[in-house]
């Protein structure tokens, strides 16, 4: 079976700037005209910050990113990603969601050697939602086409950068849920299990949630090894769709 993540982009010419100018310039008129000041407070005491948002909802900035992707189609990757870089490099939260999607949308053509252009943008993440955007849109399948970047993932497991911590352990949502790279997703999830962090925290419970999808046994022998050492967030996600017996047993209920 062909990888879908693993399949090489076809060499294509370098990215035009003005392209790429006019499709920006139109993505932010879009949001613009979309922006909300109440969306906008909402946004910002839902992450706990004060970051720069234009105040557009889930629904419409999806709603623009979607037809971007369209537009995008028969562009090829290097002139998406070279979009998408100008739409991270902005800090802005609902342009970093859609450079996310942008890339996400041509997932089968990343090769491994798209992580180099990609992994900076760990370090313009400022919200879990855009650290999830990243991670599973643009990290995801870089992993899936080259597993020896776990060590990467571990390396930012560790990093002081909550949102980068978080991008570590969401880049694996995708994969577990297919019954793939769980024993890598354990070990970086090994690396965050005392994180004191709220927002990782919901992002291992995620990520251990979506692997006993396939794998229920393996992340109950995780959790059970963790019991009394890891945070209560954590484990009342992780356990979420388990059997009642089985998640009351975890929890001590």
């Amino acid at each position: 079976m062909v990888n879908k993540y693993n399949q090489k982009e076809k060499t294509s010419p370098a990215a035009n700037e003005q392209f790429s100018e006019k499709c920006v310039t139109e993505i932010r008129r879009k949001l613009h005209n979309a922006s909300q000041k109440n969306t906008a407070d909402q946004i910002r005491k839902s992450v706990n910050e004060d970051i720069d948002c234009y105040g557009v909802t889930t629904t419409d900035t999806h709603k623009i990113g979607l037809d971007a992707v369209r537009k995008l189609r028969a562009e090829g990757l290097s002139q998406t990603i070279h979009i998408a870089d100008a739409l991270f490099q902005s800090l802005k939260y609902e342009e970093a969601l859609i450079g996310g999607q942008l890339v996400g949308a041509l997932a089968r053509l990343i090769s491994a050697s798209d992580f180099e252009k990609i992994s900076p943008w760990v370090d313009l993440i400022n919200s879990p939602r855009t650290a999830d955007s990243f991670a599973i849109n643009c990290i995801s399948p870089c992993l899936a086409a080259k597993p020896s970047l776990v060590k990467t993932m571990r390396e930012w497991a560790r990093s002081d950068n909550a949102s980068k911590r978080r991008s570590s352990i969401s880049s694996f949502n995708p994969l577990v849920r297919e019954g793939r790279f769980l024993t890598d997703a354990l070990e970086v999830a090994a690396i965050l299990m005392k994180d004191n962090n709220a927002d990782v925290q919901r992002g291992v419970g995620t990520m251990l949630l979506e692997a006993t999808r396939l794998q229920a046994g393996r992340v109950i022998e995780f959790l059970e090894e963790w019991k009394g050492y890891s945070s209560k967030n954590i484990f009342q996600i992780a356990t979420s769709k388990l059997r009642p017996d089985q998640r009351s047993k975890l929890l001590n209920v």
